[in-house]
């Protein structure tokens, strides 16, 4: 049997073409602000700040690259490639399961990144990773893990 169309099926292409362009616009803002991180430009991190930032966005573009990779340390870099999944879910209606089961996309999308992190965690200590946690002014290769294990700053 065939399926009939629904009504208002071509109703929310609007919206969801916002919210994918929108997810683009933000995983291309932070895969720049991330090449372009300096730590001297956070305030936070050293005492002479850089003048001028060194960062393409700016002041802004630095915090919220330190800001992704604070918490997830190393595997902060695949957030942009994740917002750019979802917003070409969003904008193409191309892997439209993505967004049709959004809740366990995001639950899954979430324990994939704590995983990662943990095994980055694991895997700096060992000291497999060398110092990549030190250039991006993170607390470990796996971001806020080493704080709460060992309490470390």
């Amino acid at each position: 049997m065939a399926r009939k169309a629904s009504v208002d099926s071509g109703s929310s292409n609007g919206f969801d073409d916002i919210i994918g362009v929108s997810l683009l616009a933000a995983a291309l803002l932070l895969v720049v602000a991330q090449l372009s991180f300096h730590r001297g430009d956070i305030s936070l991190l050293t005492t002479p700040v850089n003048k001028p930032t060194h960062n393409w966005i700016g002041p802004l573009g630095a915090w919220l690259a330190w800001g992704s990779f604070l918490p997830f340390g190393v595997v902060g870099y695949l957030l942009p490639t994740l917002l750019a999944l979802f917003g070409v879910a969003y904008l193409l209606n191309f892997l439209s399961y993505l967004r049709v089961r959004l809740r366990w996309s995001l639950f899954w999308t979430g324990g994939i990144l704590v995983a990662l992190t943990g095994l980055l965690y694991i895997m700096g200590e060992s000291g497999l990773l060398g110092k990549a946690h030190e250039r991006l002014g993170s607390q470990s290769a796996g971001g806020f893990l080493g704080w709460i294990t060992y309490g470390e700053t």
